[in-house]
């Protein structure tokens, strides 16, 4: 007949909680690789990057502008998600809404935008699901 060995079993129920305590931590690394950053590179904020490992963000900034249009150019080198971008002119007017989908269409634009309100436009970049990078400018 066998005998119950405490010291093994105490042996076992410690290495069940060390193991478990190392998955935990395995499990919340993975949760942190995600991300998405918008730069502003620029001290005028007219230009930047982005990037991306599967994350979502948004940034929203405001930039100068003496004319009625503004120039703009994004790209993006993506896997996968979209790069959004929405200019508002002095008076809060929507001048420009422009998203490239990685694996849809081109994978850069440029133009100029609709005619607005000379003064402090604001930008706000959204960044959804993005794996990938690209970046943008403002004339």
């Amino acid at each position: 007949m066998k005998t119950f060995n405490l010291r093994f079993f105490k042996l076992k129920v410690a290495s069940f909680f060390i193991l478990a305590g190392i998955m935990a931590i395995l499990a919340s690394c993975e949760k942190d690789d995600i991300f998405a950053t918008i730069n502003i590179l620029e001290p005028q904020n007219k230009s930047g990057d982005v990037r991306g490992n599967g994350g979502t963000t948004t940034k929203t900034w405001s930039f100068e502008n003496s004319n009625t249009t503004a120039g703009w150019d994004m790209s993006i080198d993506a896997q996968s998600g979209s790069f959004q971008f929405v200019i508002k002119d002095a008076a809060g007017t929507t001048v420009l809404d422009r998203t490239l989908t990685a694996g849809q269409n081109a994978q850069d634009a440029s133009g100029t935008s609709s005619a607005g309100t000379a003064g402090t436009w604001t930008v706000t970049a959204t960044l959804t699901n993005f794996n990938g990078s690209g970046d943008y400018s403002f004339l």
